[in-house]
């Protein structure tokens, strides 16, 4: 028995895998939006826009959730092209479908992040009366869309490329900057090993900091790569010339006549040391106070924080601040403030600093 097979003569109604009949949504051709289409003030590339806008999305406070849902509202789009035209590019699907094209996100987070998208004017709703999403055959060929639409995208296109172009600027420049903090704290550990501010630059560069945190680490640094730079050269100099200032040798000798190690008081050191005070103008109420003040200072004055760190270790860290201080009352005077800062410690080792004879000697030469 021979069986002929007959095609129905009847139109088909295509189903989806996600229960919508392509019947009820007209579909252009391919030829009519190629996947190389070019984009105008009236058409955009919905793929091109959530690129964009991925790259922006922290300046329209959206997440990468909230992005996640927009892929998935776009991707039941027929095609790439999005127009301006209000209500003409609206999607229907269910939360529940939604869902499911999501990877099984809960409903509460889908609802969450599509009431974002619309309070930030990504998309907007067009609800019928009883607020179900779907499509109906209108008359003229036209179609009736309650659902979401999509067109506000198109319509902030403009607004999405510039701030994709702006993040884009900003994360190349802060990458300029975490490459410059790189380097600087490289060049500081072979120089003189890590320490606590290189630390903190590592610290640093596994994080995201913002550029005003990333400048002032980056300034910290090169100061001490400047003052390292300059100590070598002041240090190289000396090997030439004779002691810059007489208050070299006339310090020195009355130092080399005391041995005692008394400690002055807050108050003496305060009272004797005033010129920090135009670079710290607000009061010092104690030891910790005075301490935080030398640290900053040091680099002013060319003394680099790892002779700081070392004349704390060796005198202690009150007697490093007063020395400090002391040396501030002098700069003029000093050529070399960290080689001298040097012998004030190596004197110390050999017992034979006094700090209440190096406070009233500063009071002698100011």
């Amino acid at each position: 028995m021979l069986i002929v097979f007959r095609e129905n003569p009847m139109k088909h109604s295509h189903q989806t895998s996600f229960g919508r009949h392509i019947s009820a949504v007209p579909i252009k051709p391919k030829s009519v939006v190629s996947d190389a289409m070019v984009e105008s003030a009236e058409q955009w590339d919905k793929w091109h826009l959530l690129t964009a806008l991925t790259q922006a999305a922290e300046e329209f406070g959206l997440t990468h959730r909230s992005i996640a849902v927009l892929r998935a509202l776009l991707s039941f789009h027929p095609t790439r092209a999005i127009g301006i035209t209000p209500h003409s590019a609206i999607v229907f699907p269910a939360n529940n479908t939604l869902s499911q094209r999501l990877g099984g996100m809960p409903e509460s987070t889908l609802r969450r992040h599509l009431a974002t998208l619309v309070s930030t004017g990504i998309v907007s709703r067009r609800d019928s009366a009883n607020r179900k999403r779907f499509a109906r055959a209108a008359s003229g060929g036209t179609r009736l869309a309650f659902g979401f639409d999509l067109s506000p995208l198109a319509r902030l296109a403009t607004d999405i490329m510039a701030a994709s172009e702006a993040a884009q600027a900003r994360r190349t420049h802060l990458q300029t900057l975490r490459a410059e903090l790189a380097a600087l704290r490289q060049e500081a550990i072979d120089h003189s090993g890590p320490d606590t501010m290189t630390d903190t630059a590592f610290k640093l560069l596994r994080r995201k900091p913002d550029e005003k945190t990333l400048k002032a680490a980056i300034s910290d640094l090169q100061i001490r790569a400047d003052t390292i730079k300059t100590s070598a050269a002041d240090a190289q100099n000396e090997r030439h010339i004779q002691p810059e200032s007489k208050i070299y040798s006339k310090l020195e000798q009355q130092l080399d006549q005391c041995n005692t190690t008394q400690e002055p008081s807050f108050e003496a050191v305060v009272g004797s040391c005033t010129e920090y005070l135009s670079f710290f103008p607000e009061p010092v109420r104690n030891w910790h106070d005075l301490s935080r003040v030398a640290y900053a200072l040091g680099p002013m004055m060319g003394i680099d924080r790892p002779t700081l760190e070392q004349a704390s270790r060796q005198m202690g860290q009150r007697h490093a601040i007063v020395a400090v201080l002391c040396i501030l009352e002098n700069l003029e005077r000093i050529g070399n403030p960290g080689g001298y800062l040097m012998r004030l410690v190596q004197q110390s080792r050999e017992g034979q600093l006094d700090l209440a004879t190096l406070l009233n000697q500063r009071t002698l030469l100011k």
